[in-house]
């Protein structure tokens, strides 16, 4: 918590320095969408008589933002997000009966830079395209464990190859302009991580040994983007 409360106060420090112009305060939320055509959807870890696989389950991400306004057509927006990320996990053993489902969950917090470019469609109507980067702070490791006799189960092991992260993010969005109400704006959101972001394990244990596969995750996702931001209070 004091960790979301500093960067909370560098976000506002930011805004403070920004140049003249228009500048908005927002709040969004952002539903994570399990595809397999954009992100990490399915992952296979099979190794052995072990057949275990990983899922991409729906996540949230919920934020503010702060966007200055350099002209009509072109903006800068820092942010800070809670992301809620959560993945289904299955293992089985061939021949032998034993199975198991479970979930992990992986909690983050983002501080996004993004740059955007504004189109008008009409006089209330604007579509934007926007690209920049974001730091991620990842809390700790992850791990699940599934028993199924004495000195017999199944585990995951997750662990970050950094707590601090970068990553590559696009947005494409529509936005709905009023003076008095604020911003309306819907979009959609690519994710991409620099780098794989944690090295993820799973296996089934037992007296004899284990049957293990390890992987790095990539960790890519698509989000829907439902922001809104309030309306600017200028003196007349």
């Amino acid at each position: 918590m004091k960790r979301f409360l500093i960067l909370i106060i560098i976000l506002s420090s930011t805004a403070s320095f920004a140049q003249e112009g228009s500048t908005l305060f927002g709040i969004q939320y952002k539903p994570i969408i399990p595809n397999r055509i954009i992100g990490t959807f399915e992952q296979d870890f099979s190794a052995d008589q072990l057949t275990s696989s990983i899922r991409q389950r729906i996540g949230h991400s919920y934020g503010m933002m702060i966007r200055h306004g350099f002209t009509d057509m072109f903006s800068l927006e820092v942010g800070l997000n809670y992301n809620f990320r959560k993945f289904g996990l299955d293992w089985a053993v061939q021949d032998s009966g034993y199975s198991a489902v479970s979930d992990v969950r992986v909690v983050s917090y983002e501080m996004p830079v993004m740059g955007l470019v504004f189109i008008q469609l009409g006089k209330q109507f604007w579509m934007d395209a926007a690209i920049g980067s974001s730091i991620t702070f990842f809390s700790s490791d992850v791990q699940v464990f599934e028993p199924i006799n004495v000195g017999e189960y199944f585990l995951q092991e997750g662990a970050y190859n950094s707590k601090i992260q970068g990553a590559f993010l696009a947005n494409l969005g529509f936005e709905y302009r009023t003076k008095k109400s604020g911003f309306f704006h819907l979009g959609a959101s690519y994710h991409l991580p620099y780098a794989p972001i944690m090295n993820w394990a799973m296996s089934y244990e037992h007296t004899s040994g284990q049957s293990l596969s390890v992987q790095t995750l990539r960790g890519s996702y698509l989000t829907l983007d439902f922001r809104y931001f309030l309306p600017e209070n200028k003196d007349d």
